[in-house]
């Protein structure tokens, strides 16, 4: 078991950010966290990557018990990719120097770096299919590629969970699928971590994530295999609302309220 939450609740400042979630990841599965604005999707994150402390209920990640397990060792297991972590990078340095600094979980490169190091930077944006980002510095790359440049970095220390935390915000259509085909080569890798993808979107969706999460006001409102949560009644329930869950084929569905609701 990768993550297992029982019964966690999370208070702060009197309010209830997360309440009695049960939830547990197994390795091999891929999850979709789906939620509104504010639903407690972050917060849970910072749960699982223990910058929050639960205020009660039982909690293991990786194997480490919060509450008598080491915590700064089990950070160094959890990869995370956000648009909040683009802005932290010297805009002079190139895309492979940056995917390095990912071996050092810091923003900058403030260690001297071996050849076989840059090699390995280098090999990981080929294995991502972005060898093109090679040589270019990060002050020239779109945000697309910025994107797919975190992903590499993520990568390189060989995390047992990676988190996509609304990876896709600010992205185009375009740059969007080809993150979501990133997640599709990182699941081929050999060492392949298991994936959170946070959105707030159905159509983000694809086949390579096997589970759904949707939480909602800080609970979970269902979970379970994808086949079984996207279904018509129970996204009508989790959004309040009828809405038609159009089939986009491959897997994949869009939503829209029905018409009466528009």
């Amino acid at each position: 078991m990768l993550i297992s939450m029982q019964d966690v609740s999370l208070i702060r400042q009197g309010n209830t950010l997360l309440s009695h979630i049960n939830w547990e990841v197994k390795s091999g599965e891929t999850w979709a966290i789906l939620g509104l604005n504010g639903a407690g999707k972050s917060t849970l994150l910072r749960l699982i990557m223990a910058e929050y402390w639960k205020t009660s209920g039982q909690m293991e990640v990786l194997g480490t018990n919060f509450g008598a397990g080491d915590i700064p060792s089990l950070r160094q297991k959890i990869g995370v990719v956000g648009s909040f972590i683009a802005e932290r990078f010297p805009t002079q340095l190139l895309a492979e120097q940056i995917v390095l600094t990912g071996k050092y979980k810091s923003s900058i490169l403030y260690t001297t770096y071996q050849k076989e190091d840059l090699n390995q930077a280098k090999q990981m944006l080929e294995d991502l299919g972005a060898k093109t980002l090679i040589g270019r510095s990060y002050q020239t790359l779109s945000q697309g590629e910025r994107q797919t440049l975190l992903i590499a970095r993520s990568l390189m220390d060989a995390p047992k969970i990676l988190i996509l935390d609304e990876a896709s915000s600010g992205l185009d259509l375009f740059a969007r699928e080809s993150l979501l085909r990133q997640v599709h080569r990182i699941r081929q890798l050999k060492e392949a971590p298991t994936i959170l993808y946070v959105t707030h979107h159905v159509d983000e969706i694809t086949p390579d994530m096997t589970h759904v999460l949707l939480l909602k006001q800080g609970k979970i409102m269902a979970q379970g295999h994808k086949k079984e949560i996207l279904t018509k009644e129970c996204l009508s329930r989790f959004y309040d609302c009828p809405i038609q869950l159009i089939d986009l084929g491959n897997e994949r569905y869009f939503i829209q309220p029905e018409a009466t609701h528009v």
